[in-house]
């Protein structure tokens, strides 16, 4: 196939640029690509150096690295943004996840950018497990040619707030490394934190390479590179347009109670519509939603606060009442370490308080169960509107299992949410965000929300493979999108749901679909545990010990098993059933079973959506 005819400007012909070409290297003509590039766009001309001379060549660029530990995706979005902002600055990054990274690589790093999440208290991702036990181990090599800096992200309504990044930034050090800049810890919201810290230690980074570029290249622009250029191709995230600075009012389209009268829980199915929108998803993504604080809550903060809701503040250059700040923007529901923190500061007189937060293990049982209104009754102090601005978190907005699948329902969301309430301290307290969508939200009422990929709690790409889902309550949530999802694509693997709950007449959640589905084929298999439907509980670990030979035939074959709900409790005993089923099934001990449950993890078949 011939070639398109092109006829250059300005009376050149193709001859003219092959005579001009004649006997000129490759090299050489790459360089006169890059001149004449850089004149068309604008940028100055290098003087012509003498014939015969060898043009000196540029310093090369120190080796940048950036490395992430995500347990749901938020560190290596954070990596890509800072991966962007390094493309922005001249240089060539390397992307790399933790969970593939050989420790042994660590000893070679020049430069490197840390971007690491902590779950719980304190754990770091099963992503960066084996790297952060190599680093904090005796068999981590020295570093002394390393030059680094760690962005941590984390929830300050955990107490080990960050942990996990601030142990990679200690023992770097400790093995002789230099910190190109202070570590950044990151609350939930972090993207904007993000962009300022790569900014920041970007700028330092791209020095020494920004001052080689030749002035016929600008930096940013793109350029052609010498052979052997080691190209990045690691995949950016799509910028969202809907964000927490920008969420999409989205219409409640209907809200349904899933439980029966007389049931002990209080669970509702919300479909929110996204017409419009352009909002697209996957299933195992989550919905942010951002709620507003009960009014009762308010008048609570505000009557222990001894302050009027008509006071004036400032948030964010503009002069707001005080009462519509507590409602809209600040936490209330949640007390956390650092708002205890910043209390205390203002209430010197009440010794207690810095006795609560020394005594560390006993911190959270405090935390706990306590709002804001319960601390400003309980140590009383004389506040300014401002004071109490500035002592508050934001309110942050709550993160939901999407419920849907988009194939299955173009231009909705689905959640499942359970409403949260309870007595304590002599008070009723609410869940802020599920109390709020219960209470508050009435069809036709627009919530503000956005979506939050969850990189890693994904379906497998092989249609053929079969899954293992595990839930309780709430975390069938996801379950429902999934089996949704491959039941629109056609999916031939197997689809096993295992769900728990109290009651089967009262809290079977959306038990018409799922016996619908069973009856398709595109539910394969339904195993459900109704706790308190006998003398004995019975909860769905002791359902898959039940099913031992079939988890692990499957487990054996390939298959993904996934599980959703509350972390400490329901999770934790079916890992626990899982290792007994691996020791039992494969006639190993107890060490080669957790080993196995390891590699799982690793290999992202054994996926968690856990709180």
């Amino acid at each position: 196939m011939s070639s398109p005819s092109f006829t250059p400007p300005g009376g050149l012909t193709e001859a003219n640029l092959e005579q001009l070409a004649t006997g000129l290297s490759s090299q050489q003509l790459v360089w006169l690509s890059g001149y004449f590039y850089g004149r068309a766009a604008g940028t100055p001309a290098v003087a012509p150096q003498p014939a015969g001379a060898v043009a000196a060549a540029p310093a090369a660029a120190p080796k940048l690295t950036i490395l992430y530990g995500s347990q749901t995706g938020n560190s290596k979005k954070a990596a890509g943004i800072a991966a962007e902002i390094a493309r922005q600055q001249g240089l060539h990054p390397t992307v790399r996840d933790m969970n593939d990274y050989p420790t042994k690589d660590l000893k070679t790093e020049q430069q490197l950018l840390v971007v690491v999440s902590t779950q719980g208290e304190g754990d770091p991702p099963i992503a960066a497990e084996e790297l952060h036990q190599f680093l904090l181990s005796s068999r981590a090599p020295k570093l002394p040619s390393l030059q680094y800096a760690v962005l941590a992200l984390g929830d300050k309504s955990y107490l080990q707030f960050c942990q996990t990044g601030f142990e990679f930034d200690q023992r770097l050090a400790e093995l002789g490394a230099q910190r190109l800049t202070e570590r950044v810890d990151c609350d939930v919201e972090f993207e904007a934190e993000t962009r300022q810290w790569a900014e920041q230690v970007l700028r330092l980074v791209a020095q020494p390479a920004t001052a080689s570029v030749p002035a016929s290249v600008s930096v940013g622009q793109p350029a052609l590179q010498p052979a052997g250029t080691n190209w990045d191709t690691t995949t950016l995230p799509e910028p969202e347009i809907y964000t927490s600075r920008n969420p999409f009012a989205a219409p409640l389209l209907d809200k349904i109670q899933l439980n029966g009268r007389g049931s002990t829980k209080e669970t509702y199915h919300l479909e929110f519509s996204l017409e419009d929108s352009g909002i697209q998803y996957e299933a195992g993504d989550a919905l942010m939603v951002q709620p507003v604080n009960r009014p009762a809550l308010v008048e609570d903060v505000l009557a222990a606060a001894r302050l009027e809701p008509t006071a004036a503040v400032q948030v964010d250059s503009a002069s707001l009442q005080l009462g519509t700040v507590l409602t809209e923007r600040l936490e209330l529901s949640v007390l956390t370490r650092d708002v205890l923190e910043r209390y205390a500061a203002l209430a010197p007189q009440h010794a207690r308080l810095r006795d609560i937060l020394d005594d560390k293990p006993q911190l959270p049982t405090y935390l706990y169960g306590r709002d804001v209104a319960d601390v400003l009754t309980e140590f009383p102090t004389q506040l300014t509107a401002s004071q109490l601005v500035e002592v508050l978190r934001p309110l942050p907005a709550r993160a939901y299992s999407i419920a849907s699948s988009l194939l299955a329902h173009p231009e909705e969301v689905h959640l499942t949410v359970g409403a949260v309430r309870y007595e304590t301290y002599g008070r009723h307290k609410h869940g802020a965000c599920s109390v709020y969508q219960a209470d508050h939200l009435a069809v036709g009422d627009t919530a503000r929300v956005w979506v939050d990929r969850n990189e890693y709690f994904k379906l497998p790409k092989d249609n053929t493979t079969d899954i293992i889902m595990v839930g309780a309550g709430t975390g069938v949530a996801p379950f429902r999108a999934f089996v949704e999802e491959r039941a629109e694509l056609g999916a031939t693997g197997r689809n096993w749901l295992v769900f728990g709950n109290p009651h089967f007449t009262t809290d079977f959640l959306y038990q018409t679909e799922w016996q619908q589905h069973l009856k398709n084929g595109t539910l394969d298999r339904l195993d459900v545990a109704f706790s308190r439907d006998q003398e004995t509980k019975l909860y769905i670990q002791h359902r898959l010990l039940e099913q031992s030979s079939r988890v692990y035939e499957q487990l054996q074959n390939g298959a993904h098993f996934y599980v959703c709900g509350d972390k400490n409790r329901m999770a934790a005993d079916v890992q626990r059933a899982l290792i007994t089923i691996i020791s039992q099934e494969s006639g190993q001990d107890e060490e080669y079973a957790a080993d196995y449950l390891k590699q799982l993890k690793k290999t992202r078949r054994y996926l968690e959506d856990v709180y």
